[in-house]
């Protein structure tokens, strides 16, 4: 289910993190680190987890709206075990590892135009839901208004030119006069997969994806203020969810493999400016990571060893 080069940069974002997460242990005092986790209940864990898997149903549920938009059923328990072996490459920079999906779709005569399309849609999505979150608190953080209202820019003209039938006929209007065939080939297919996004994109397909989007990164944002008011930090609603969201942008915007370091120092950086202490403030990001990227990571390395013993059994079997 995994080429090589997928296990080497599993096997180097864990090494990236395994460093990572060392180092700030050793800055900060291994048993500081130890009796901070330590004083974590185990119902917060279930909670922090249980948060995690509400997200990917709900992503899960968003997927497989846009999927059936351009007519593909599957059975649910292999489609959701499919979109979760996703989750194992998700620490490739921009999660661009997670096109994996379209690969194990294609046998089901998914196109890669449609299910690349319900990606980026996917994608783009989670970014607009991310900014919509951060805005909610932007008077709240100063130093990084900036980068909020940037990213907000950027959406607005993204999903403008996405809607914009007029470009879309531009662009195909140059494409056929490109003369290196192998560059008109690649803008065709460039073209083709957005017009599929584009199709995304109309009223009801956004307006649903949008608010399927809100509600699993909405959930996240609860756990890890259950998280903060565990350990004593009482922030506002707003705040919280303000740092969740800024420091997943940041990360994003890092290209980092998983936003590995970048969306750690961000949140540690953002909740030091909101009172939290210094050790609480280490711990923090470290738990939030450990119950939303590594488990996914965890969850989507089972499902593609579900996949690998399944297409084993049934190739045993003919």
């Amino acid at each position: 289910m995994l080429s090589a080069r997928h296990k080497r940069a599993i096997a180097l974002s864990l090494l990236l993190a395994a460093a990572l997460y060392l180092l700030v242990a050793f800055n900060a005092g291994y048993s500081k680190i130890l009796t901070a986790i330590a004083q974590v209940d185990s119902h917060i864990w279930c909670i922090l987890l249980g948060g995690s898997l509400l997200n990917y149903s709900l992503r899960f549920l968003r997927w497989q709206f846009f999927l059936q938009h351009f007519g593909h059923r599957l059975p649910g328990y292999l489609h959701f075990s499919y979109y979760l072996a996703g989750f194992a490459l998700t620490t490739t920079p921009g999660k661009a590892g997670e096109i994996i999906r379209s690969v194990l779709l294609r046998p089901h005569a998914v196109p890669y135009a449609n299910s690349i399309a319900c990606f980026f849609t996917e994608r783009l999505l989670d970014v607009v839901v991310l900014t919509l979150m951060a805005a909610s608190s932007i008077l709240a953080f100063d130093g990084y208004r900036g980068f909020i209202l940037a990213v907000v820019l950027l959406l607005v003209l993204v999903l403008a030119f996405l809607r914009c039938a007029r470009c879309h006929v531009w662009m195909r209007f140059w494409q056929r006069r490109i003369r290196i065939r192998r560059l008109r080939q690649m803008a065709w297919h460039l073209l083709n997969l957005l017009g599929k996004a584009r199709e995304l994109f109309q009223l009801r397909t956004f307006y649903t994806g949008l608010l399927l989007g809100m509600l699993a990164w909405s959930a996240q944002g609860i756990t890890f203020m259950v998280l903060l008011d565990h350990t004593g930090n009482h922030l506002p609603f707003i705040i919280a969810m303000g740092i969740y969201a800024i420091s997943l942008l940041i990360g994003a915007a890092s290209f980092l493999p998983g936003g590995v370091g970048s969306t750690e120092l961000a949140m540690y950086l953002l909740l030091r400016a909101n009172a939290v202490d210094e050790t609480t403030a280490l711990i923090i990001p470290l738990i939030t990571r450990l119950t939303t990227l590594w488990f996914a990571v965890s969850l989507g390395l089972l499902a593609t060893t579900y996949l690998s013993a399944r297409r084993q059994h049934s190739q045993s079997g003919a």
